[in-house]
């Protein structure tokens, strides 16, 4: 088989002594896999002065990807948006790109390379305040199968009249030649990657879905090489909305399996994945494929927990064409946009319609009443689904939704059987599941080393302790399966509490961090109780003094992340902690659904619920992949009265020996995945065995 390296080439061609449409072009592209181009002109008439050759090219599946400037010829405005506005129909067309250009249909075959993924164009302009500054650079880079590459830079554009009729001048260099002509591709490889990347200073380069969406395409004359502006609206109407996933986007074979699973269900059911696995860009490629499928004419629900996940949502979704309307806050943000959106999407104005909302406001008569109006098929996303097993929520999703599907890490509410129920009624059964062991083992989350740290209670705390544990049993003492009552609530809350904030985990925690001082990319997580103050008799948030500990005492960087940190202030901390402008960031429990914190390296758990969904969501978020991070490290604080204070005959015993089982729960999760599995439960080895857990350890 001839690649690249076979061919007989030229270091240089020039009209003079070369057809550079035919030695130069066809001649190489026959051989060549991907192809990437940077030019100032682009007409799709380019593609007839090597028509067998690109015909056969992107029949076996061969990429072009181009960045131009926004001058192109009306008719390939048109067809480029019509393979972005109208790719359900156009992927309905089942003739070859081959076939279509031998037909001479230059305006659908540029809309079947654009709408299935074999054209990807980008557009680029002057960034601000230069924005009338021309692209004008010609590069361009031909890649084969085996790897090696063939770069050219020259004076010819993108065009039939540039490869044909002008006189232009092309150089290669090639990759498998000396070292400074290997210098020279990797240069332009390196330009071309920064252009398509929206890295090069001076340039603005928008996908071609932001550049017809922004206006910034102006049609010119026909074959002609010079700009003559129209007014945009002339040249295309625009759609509020499309869905079509980014085209540089490869799922995981985990997300591909887990997308085929929801459809062979019938377009129903919970994918049950690990934080971090993904799970967002596997259910907006979802959408996107049901889209193509059944589009024109569907509408999105995104409902997710709280309003930072919904905004998290909207971002993301906007890489897929989406922009959804955020129904998270007062009625008078949303109400018209809502109604006219709905109206435009049933009269079939508006081919796609998306909205992301909380539970509050899903569950709002004026919210019900505008989603009721819906008459296109309706695809509801579910995130975090876990939260909404309560009777309220779960009657408020709308039973019209011809297609639902909820995503978790943990979709089993704890000790909520009814609640669980209630998801699955709705939602349908868990129809896929990928577990953190399998992302680890894949390389799609970090692996992670597990130290437990053992914490002495004071004899005042176990005291009080031993109290509220008394105190409980009265409550719960009878039918297990009865609901809990308030007080019973209470006094477990009360009692979580008294461990979260126990005197010397924050005299340890400065310990553990004298050595890592230096150290970026540190998340503690707290509890919200109360603490001593410095000053005789006082008290503070536990939160508050581990700031001021960590910044004062220690003098690190540090910020709190909690539920009265403002929006703004919110995104600036996630920032600058990734950056590392930050060192360590304190937060609650704010961080536990939803929030990206990817970057954390060390992670001290001062406080953990005993509920499994907490620190198996918690975990997971903690072992999201960073560039530069190999591992993370896990350190997690338990609470237990000196075993010399409690012996087997003592009457504490049985309370303590219940204290230190609800913990070890979460240390058996956590070191059956750790990479330093033994040593970590060797830690624990000591209270094990006091404690006559070994069985329960196993």
């Amino acid at each position: 088989m001839e690649t690249l390296v076979t061919l007989q080439l030229s270091d240089e061609y020039r009209s003079s002594a070369h057809c550079l449409a035919v030695d130069f072009f066809a001649h190489i592209l026959q051989f060549a896999s991907s192809y990437d181009r940077a030019a100032a002109y682009f007409s799709s008439s380019v593609f007839f002065t090597a028509q067998d050759e690109f015909g056969q090219f992107f029949d076996r599946g061969g990429v072009m990807r181009l960045v131009c400037s926004p001058f192109l010829e009306k008719r390939d405005i048109t067809a480029l948006a019509d393979g972005v506005i109208d790719r359900p129909r156009i992927l309905k067309e089942k003739r070859r790109p081959s076939e279509l250009l031998r037909a001479g249909l230059p305006g659908q075959f540029l809309s079947s390379l654009v709408a299935r993924g074999l054209l990807r164009l980008r557009v680029a302009t002057g960034a601000p305040p230069a924005e009338d500054r021309l692209f004008h650079e010609k590069l361009g880079i031909f890649r084969d199968p085996e790897g090696s590459v063939l770069a050219f830079s020259g004076s010819a554009n993108e065009s039939r009249s540039a490869w044909l009729e002008n006189f232009e001048r092309v150089d290669l260099f090639r990759s498998w030649r000396l070292d400074a002509e290997r210098s020279k591709v990797r240069r332009l490889e390196l330009q071309f990657r920064e252009l398509w990347s929206n890295d090069t200073p001076s340039l603005l380069v928008r996908d071609l879905a932001q550049a017809l969406k922004d206006g910034v395409l102006k049609a010119r004359c026909d074959g002609i090489d010079g700009a003559i502006s129209v007014e945009p609206h002339s040249v295309v109407a625009w759609q509020p909305e499309i869905l079509a996933p980014p085209h540089d986007l490869k799922l995981f074979e985990h997300q591909e399996n887990a997308i085929a699973a929801w459809a062979s269900a019938g377009g129903h059911g919970i994918l049950e994945m690990a934080t971090g696995a993904g799970k967002t860009i596997t259910a907006l490629t979802l959408a996107s494929r049901l889209y193509d499928g059944i589009g024109p004419g569907m509408a999105v629900l995104i409902v997710a927990p709280y309003i930072h996940l919904v905004d998290q949502w909207c971002q993301v979704a906007s890489s897929f064409g989406l922009d959804p309307i955020r129904c998270a806050e007062s009625s008078l943000t949303w109400r018209d946009e809502v109604q006219v959106g709905v109206h435009a999407l049933n009269t079939e104005v508006r081919h796609v319609l998306s909205i992301a909302t909380t539970p509050n406001t899903l569950m709002s008569p004026l919210f019900q009443a505008s989603i009721a109006r819906i008459r296109k098929p309706l695809l509801v996303i579910g995130d975090e689904v876990h939260n909404f097993g309560t009777a309220a929520i779960s009657d408020a999703l709308p039973v019209e939704a011809t297609y639902r599907v909820g995503l978790s890490a943990t979709p089993e509410r704890w000790r909520d059987d009814d609640g669980t129920r209630r998801i699955q009624e709705y939602f349908g059964p868990t129809v896929f599941q990928y577990g953190l062991d399998e992302a680890i083992k894949e390389g799609i989350l970090t692996p992670y080393r597990y130290f437990p740290v053992l914490v002495d209670l004071r004899d005042d705390e176990f005291e009080e302790y031993i109290n509220l544990t008394r105190m409980l049993s009265r409550y719960m003492a009878g039918d297990d399966d009865a609901p809990m009552s308030e007080p019973a609530k209470m006094l477990l809350i009360k009692r979580a509490r008294l461990l979260a904030s126990a005197a010397e985990k924050l005299p340890r925690l400065a310990l553990d961090l004298q050595s890592r001082r230096r150290d970026t990319h540190i998340l503690v997580y707290c509890g919200d109780g109360q603490v001593e103050g410095r000053e005789a008799a006082t008290t503070v948030r536990q939160v508050d003094e581990t700031v001021r500990m960590i910044g004062r005492d220690l003098g690190m960087t540090c910020a709190k992340y909690t539920a009265e940190t403002s929006p703004d202030r919110r995104q600036r901390v996630l920032q600058q902690f990734a950056s590392g402008d930050i060192q360590v960031l304190v937060a609650i429990r704010c961080l536990d659904e939803g929030v990206d914190v990817p970057a954390t390296r060390v992670a001290f758990l001062l406080a953990s619920s005993t509920n499994p969904r907490q620190f198996i969501q918690r975990r997971g978020r903690l072992l999201r992949r960073f560039p530069g991070k190999r591992r993370a490290e896990i350190y997690d604080y338990f609470t237990s009265p000196r075993l010399s204070d409690v012996p087997p005959e003592s009457a504490e015993y049985a309370v303590a020996r219940g204290l230190f089982a609800n913990q070890m729960k979460r240390a058996q999760q956590f070191a059956s995945l750790a990479e330093n599995a033994p040593v970590a439960r060797t830690a624990l080895r000591d209270f094990v065995r006091h404690f006559n857990l070994i069985d329960e350890w196993r």
